[in-house]
């Protein structure tokens, strides 16, 4: 890119943890808290497996905020990052701090809990709101809570919503409008998602199985990142970025997986990278059979075996909207340890798919020091978004 970005901060909450240590910590270990039972049987009749918090939220004041589990979720995520959103503000002024934030829920399960006391009692309760389901409310509460006085919108293009949220970020700051972006994305569970995939015959009734032959599908999940983005130097960079659309189908990706391949080359080219310079992929590795068999054409056209690749989403579910960043800030974690095991493909006992196109998956505990991780988030319709962090030694 023309003008480095990086990321000054990171917090994280998803069913893996929300420290940086026991995230990590679960991620090598292949433990996932937050993996469970969806609680109640699926319109279908099936059951599911889902991806939880692991910790409480607290309320919102709704005289400021409309008070639902995706607010919840944000506003814990800005407590963890006062200590810095307090230096940005001593750098800069508030008009050039943006907020950019992906999500695809928005506050949808208070809308649910409103409209099931209007089935039973004929009336909407007192405190219903619209912004519930205003895509658009995410971003205005971090906004609100930080004190952001900069750009304010929220992307949603189904599971590349925060990728594009930061790559959305790169460009407010190339550009000159913003000194520094909180970015992200946040997507909390409702039984829209769940039975919406559901009746895409998409949710697993087990922990998902990403790359596998005895895969069933996603485990939906609630998680979300924030990203604090300046163009001031620190350790990790956000190098490069590439965007692409099949235009394929509503809900299927290109078989051959083009449109993959092509953003990630251009996230290569934008980062002024070779191939065979990224040490890992985290891909989107959902776990359907579609997306996996796409995207392992991919890599495996672009990549061959030299690159080790793994998909988080076997710990952490499909986060949805939020996917992208909770992605992208373990990538970043990643980076900034000297040597750390890379994540393995769990689980680690694995059914040969020849669906799978060959690919260098992380099946045994291998240690190093990654310099470059690129990040895969590909949705609905063909939107694909690839990212590329590297350390700066």
């Amino acid at each position: 890119m023309s003008e480095n970005i990086y990321i000054e901060d990171i917090a994280i909450s998803c069913a893996l943890g929300h420290c940086h240590h026991d995230i990590l910590t679960n991620l090598t270990q292949g433990q996932s808290p937050g993996l469970q039972p969806w609680s109640q049987t699926l319109f279908s009749g099936r059951e599911a497996y889902v991806g939880r918090l692991t910790h409480p939220l607290d309320g919102m004041d709704v005289t400021v905020n409309p008070d639902n589990r995706n607010n919840r979720l944000a506003q814990f995520l800005c407590q963890e990052l006062e200590p810095s959103i307090t230096r940005l503000h001593q750098r800069y002024q508030a008009q050039r701090i943006g907020v950019i934030i992906g999500s695809s829920t928005s506050g949808i399960e208070a809308t649910e809990q409103h409209v099931a006391h209007e089935v039973a009692h004929g009336t909407l309760p007192k405190d219903f709101t619209h912004r519930h389901q205003d895509m658009g409310d995410v971003a205005r509460v971090i906004a609100k809570l930080t004190g952001a006085e900069g750009p304010v919108y929220t992307v949603s293009t189904a599971c590349t919503s925060s990728s594009r949220a930061l790559i959305s970020a790169s460009k407010l700051i190339t550009a000159g409008f913003c000194d520094a972006v909180i970015c992200g994305g946040v997507d909390t569970l409702c039984h829209l998602t769940v039975n919406g995939f559901d009746s895409l015959e998409q949710v697993s009734d087990k922990p998902c199985r990403p790359f596998d032959a005895e895969r069933k599908g996603i485990n939906v999940a609630e998680g979300g990142a924030l990203l604090i983005v300046t163009a001031e130097k620190s350790d990790i960079g956000l190098a490069g970025y590439g965007e692409s659309s099949d235009a394929y189908h509503l809900s299927s990706p290109m078989p051959c997986g083009s449109g993959a391949r092509r953003a990630m080359a251009m996230a290569l080219e934008n980062a002024g990278l070779e191939a065979h310079q990224v040490d890992y992929i985290n891909a989107h590795g959902t776990s359907t059979e579609q997306n996996d068999a796409m995207e392992s054409r991919a890599i495996a056209d672009l990549f061959g075996l030299e690159v080790a690749v793994s998909s988080t989403k076997a710990l952490t579910g499909h986060c949805l909207g939020a996917a992208g960043a909770i992605e992208a800030a373990l990538s970043c974690l990643l980076l900034r340890h000297k040597e750390f095991p890379l994540p393995r493909q769990w689980p680690i006992e694995r059914v040969i798919d020849k669906n799978i196109a060959p690919i260098n998956l992380v099946t045994e505990t291998c240690s190093c020091a990654p310099q470059a991780v690129m990040s895969n988030s590909f949705a609905f319709g063909g939107n694909n978004a690839a990212l590329v962090f590297v350390k700066n030694n």
